[in-house]
């Protein structure tokens, strides 16, 4: 497959949204993208993001405005105030149309049980559709720079992955001074991701949805919320059904939700079927 960009991005603003397991390097990636000095020598498990930031900086002809939000899996808050923090800085990036893109970080050198957890989590929040605005960051990119195919084999990252273009879908950085990484290629790698980003946003933007938006973060809560008082034994498609139904029933009336809900509920089996 060729690998022309589907349309170039014309935003002169990308907002881009840091998410991840506590300790991975996201202020790390954050000051990268700033043209910042990383005063420290690689993330650690005690560094953590407690609440969210967020910066600006022109990179070329677009603005970058970049949000770190706090870790998943942070021992200093709870799950729940995490999901809240992060929920809250959704709602803030809304005001301004919302995220382009959620750069989901990671360390390029491990890959645990943790890690899937906090990408759940972080599905919990935003729901399935988010995989079209999340793109994988690996740090430590000066030690070791994941193949397509090795991210093919983590099995809770390939539902990020670009069919047609697998390497568009995920990117290293190497945050720190190492004799493998410096100077004009430290500021590639930022100019790479970008291009990365501007391929994902005109790919959403010709599905008409250039933005992860409130209404999309919306929705996704609600699903949560019916997951959460659903039956032990219901599969995800009765509880989407459910959620349908009640939309249904406010914008057709009773007379027609037989009808609509019927096929809705028909098409979401056979999902769930061949899921």
């Amino acid at each position: 497959m060729s690998g022309t960009l589907p349309g170039k991005s014309t935003e002169p603003k990308l907002t881009i949204m840091l998410v991840g397991l506590t300790g991975v390097g996201k202020t790390s990636v954050m000051n990268t993208l700033l043209g910042i000095e990383d005063q420290k020598h690689g993330p650690s498990p005690n560094s953590q993001t407690t609440e969210c930031k967020m910066a600006k900086v022109q990179h070329g002809d677009q603005e970058l405005v970049i949000i770190d939000t706090t870790g998943v899996l942070n021992n200093k808050k709870s799950e729940e105030e995490v999901k809240k923090d992060i929920v809250e800085s959704i709602a803030h990036a809304a005001l301004d149309g919302g995220p382009h893109v959620f750069l989901l970080v990671m360390r390029s050198d491990s890959c645990s049980d943790e890690d899937k957890k906090a990408v759940e989590i972080i599905q919990e929040i935003f729901g399935d559709g988010s995989k079209d605005y999340t793109l994988v960051l690996f740090t430590r990119g000066g030690e070791y720079v994941p193949t397509h195919e090795e991210v093919e084999e983590i099995k809770f990252l390939k539902k990020f992955l670009d069919k047609d273009h697998p390497r568009r879908s995920f990117h290293s950085f190497e945050n720190n001074d190492c004799k493998n990484v410096k100077g004009e290629e430290k500021e590639k790698q930022v100019s790479d991701l970008v291009e990365k980003i501007n391929y994902m946003v005109a790919k959403n933007r010709k599905r008409n949805r250039s933005r992860y938006t409130s209404k999309m973060l919306e929705k996704a809560q609600e699903i949560q919320k019916e997951m959460e008082m659903s039956e032990p034994n219901d599969t995800k498609a009765d509880i989407v059904c459910k959620t349908v139904e009640k939309f249904v029933t406010g914008v057709v009336g009773e007379p027609w939700v037989g009808l609509v809900f019927g096929i809705v509920k028909s098409a979401m089996k056979k999902v769930d079927k061949y899921a």
